[in-house]
């Protein structure tokens, strides 16, 4: 399964919330409180990079080789 650009960008800004602090993991609102599961860093980024390397193999763009074949003729 292919991977949106959107999908990678949500995971790379939650890499980089979490690195920074800015994750919240409990909310508060009119009395009612939402504890949200912590990600751990390891996670996300071990998350990135299957998401990143499922992407490569379903594009079929990954390293490949060239491949030349000489022609030559006697000239005859």
């Amino acid at each position: 399964m292919a991977y949106t650009d959107a999908e990678i960008a949500e995971v790379k800004k939650a890499i980089q919330d979490l690195t920074t602090g800015n994750r919240a993991t409990m909310v508060t609102k009119d009395g009612r409180t939402v504890q949200y599961q912590r990600a751990s860093l390891p996670d996300l980024r071990a998350q990135l990079k299957i998401m990143l390397a499922e992407n490569l193999a379903a594009s079929g763009s990954g390293r490949r080789s060239r491949t030349r074949y000489a022609v030559t003729n006697k000239g005859l």
